[in-house]
């Protein structure tokens, strides 16, 4: 039987899809055997490495835009506007306390030494380290010092890891990116949390807390997320904000990188989940994502059952 190795790019709020995607593969009788992960590919990848994914996805699919903000741990002090160690805590507290080499299935994340600009593979060594500096996005996750290097995120060198996969000695590699179609307005949340007028069910919200002084606290939540969503917009009306133009610039340097890299070792089954409407920060929206990595999953089924097929076959 041909081994199968799944490449998850990153995405940030993207990469739920993620989640979807290896669904879809269940579904089809297909498991890959060995994971390669960039950024928010290699949170996911850790959870399926070690059966915790539908742990994962119970527990993305219950997040409110609230919950969100709740695990920003915003600081601007640290290298990054978000700490993110709450995150972490969650994704440690789910998955366990583990080292690479005692994981279920062979893993490796993509990190990238700041200086250096090197690509670092995480093989082995602390779990909760390695996908940690997988995922700090430049800016918005400080980076991360393992050792006597400063780490960030895997997707500045290697946005879908693609050559990870093939060195852990598969037959068959499929890759998976978020980011194939593009869209030029980014949202940190949805419409009805940065409107004027509150929805019936954040008043009736309020209303239940109200003798605790949360109607104060929630009309300072609702400044800061208008505030934050400002921040992340593009609008062909506005100026971009700052961390807006810094998303936007990585992403397309990102874009570049990747066609490069995908044309000099391109995946036997690529997979391109419609996730372009989802913002960098929309983790609440992870019930569009999972569906969009479903769907794209049945769109390519037949060159996936085409290509396993040959494999075994030679």
């Amino acid at each position: 039987m041909a081994t199968i190795g799944i490449a998850l790019g990153s995405g940030a709020a993207k990469g739920w899809a993620h989640i979807g995607v290896l669904n879809g593969l269940r579904k089809l009788g297909i498991a890959p055997d060995k994971i390669a992960g960039c950024s928010i590919g290699a949170l996911v990848g850790a959870a399926y490495a070690e059966d915790h994914l539908a742990d994962l996805e119970q527990w993305v699919r219950s997040f409110s835009s609230w919950d969100v903000l709740g695990l920003l741990d915003v600081s601007w002090r640290k290298g990054g506007l978000i700490g993110g160690e709450k995150v972490f805590d969650v994704m440690q507290n789910k998955i366990g306390d583990l080292s690479i080499e005692q994981m279920k299935r062979p893993f490796a994340a993509v990190a990238t030494d700041l200086y250096s600009g090197q690509e670092i593979w995480f093989r082995e060594g602390d779990l909760r380290h390695a996908v940690r500096a997988s995922c700090s996005m430049p800016g918005i996750l400080p980076p991360v010092k393992v050792g006597e290097r400063w780490l960030v995120d895997g997707a500045v060198v290697n946005p879908v890891p693609v050559s990870v996969s093939r060195a852990m000695e598969v037959d068959i590699v499929i890759a998976v990116d978020l980011n194939a179609q593009r869209r030029t307005r980014m949202q940190a949340v949805p419409v009805s949390m940065t409107s004027n007028k509150p929805t019936k069910a954040e008043l009736v919200q309020a209303d239940e807390h109200q003798e605790g002084g949360f109607m104060d606290l929630f009309a300072r939540g609702r400044d800061y997320v208008t505030g934050l969503t400002d921040k992340f917009t593009l609008s062909k009306h506005n100026a971009p904000g700052m961390l807006a133009v810094m998303s936007q610039s990585m992403d397309i340097l990102e874009q570049r990188h990747k066609r490069v890299r995908l044309m000099g070792d391109p995946p036997d089954v690529i997979i391109t989940p419609d996730v372009s409407d989802i913002g960098t920060m929309e983790f609440h929206r992870a019930e569009e994502a999972i569906l969009a990595g479903e769907r794209a999953v049945e769109q390519v089924a037949h060159l996936l059952e085409m290509t396993i097929v040959d494999k075994n076959a030679s």
